[in-house]
């Protein structure tokens, strides 16, 4: 099977988890007001609004028949996180967007990881090939119905369509602000449909996150739209009780702060989590036995803190969560090599059955 997928190529780069996401109230789990029948318009989530006078929805596990998530008037689906999502519906009448206000200005030159999940719809007659994020300084863009004709900031195209119902898609790319943006607006930008959509299709949109990126010197941006071959993979579900790695579990030289790579790996652990609600999970951090050893106990620990913070974010509650730090106490290969080294520096999960 072969997917559209987009990417960023970044050379010389690397992203600390302890960059702050700057979306306010990301998964929509702060509610203003519990959403019921017609009433669920996104402002029931803080901080979230519509910027053009076609109205947006809100979706809470504890709203009504017409605004759960269990079930609502478009179907039903479970949350990629949490308890809630927003929600848009796009048709030839009118396109609905969500927006917010950043909790902090764009930085010009600098580039930032911008990240969402979206779902089509059950009741979804049709689907669109183009999602985006467009990065502005005004929250109120017009009181146009009909959608926003400017291309976005960051744009995810694919040529068959955001076709999936009853799964995520996860979306990420990268963005180099241009400075004082300070509003991000999420939904289907119809600059190269003049004359909208044909058909009504509705999509849910959760765990939006805009991180910084922090970058070597001199490192280059390249982003490209590539078109790849995609395997069906088997479901992530280890073993109560086994420890195991995860790949790509990577960090930056000497530093607690993830690598880009290590997100994807991460959230598969997410997913398990969600669905297996009453497992827990053991993190140990490990390093090599370079330098002094109280200091690689340190390290080992915050590495795992890391990873614990980064599931917590997600929406695991952190009283299934521990983690420790193990220095170089437990070698599984020889120090006297580079490679056993690469080896010993590694995170460690165990799951535990409750």
């Amino acid at each position: 099977m072969k997917k559209l997928i987009f990417f960023s190529f970044l050379s010389c780069f690397s992203i600390p988890f302890k960059a702050q996401n700057l979306v306010q109230n990301p998964d929509f789990e702060i509610v203003v007001k519990m959403p019921y029948g017609k009433n669920r318009q996104i402002d029931c989530a803080k901080g979230w609004r519509s910027p053009t006078f076609a109205g947006s929805d809100y979706y809470h596990m504890d709203g009504d028949k017409h605004a759960g998530t269990s079930q609502n008037d478009f179907g039903e689906q479970s949350p990629h996180s949490g308890k809630a999502y927003g929600g848009i519906c796009i048709t030839k009448e009118y396109i609905e967007y969500l927006a917010t206000t950043l909790t902090d200005t764009l930085i010009k030159g600098h580039d930032y990881l911008v990240e969402l999940y979206i779902s089509r719809a059950e009741k979804s007659k049709s689907s669109v090939g183009e999602f985006g994020v467009l990065f502005t300084n005004r929250i109120k863009w017009s009181l146009e119905m009909k959608g926003i004709s400017q291309k976005p900031s960051v744009d995810f195209v694919k040529k068959k369509r955001y076709k999936d119902k009853k799964s995520w898609i996860r979306l990420s790319g990268i963005y180099h602000a241009e400075g004082s943006e300070t509003v991000i607006i999420i939904g289907y930008f119809n600059y190269n449909s003049p004359k909208g959509h044909k058909r009504f299709c509705h999509y849910y949109i959760d765990n939006v996150s805009v991180t910084p990126v922090i970058q070597e010197k001199n490192s280059v941006t390249h982003t490209q739209i590539v078109e790849i071959e995609e395997k069906e993979e088997p479901a992530f579900s280890p073993k109560s009780g086994e420890t195991f790695t995860l790949q790509h579990i990577l960090f930056e030289n000497n530093k607690a702060g993830l690598l880009l790579q290590a997100y994807p790996e991460l959230d598969k652990l997410v997913q398990y989590l969600n669905r297996e609600t009453t497992a827990g999970i053991e993190i140990s951090g490990h390093t090599d036995n370079t330098g002094n050893e109280n200091q690689n106990k340190i390290l080992s620990e915050a590495r795992a803190k890391t990873v614990a913070d980064y599931l917590i974010l997600k929406g695991i509650d952190q009283t299934r969560i521990s983690y420790f730090g193990h220095g170089s106490t437990k070698p599984i290969a020889t120090n006297d090599t580079e490679e056993g080294k690469l080896q010993n520096r590694r995170v460690e999960f165990t799951i535990i059955k409750k």
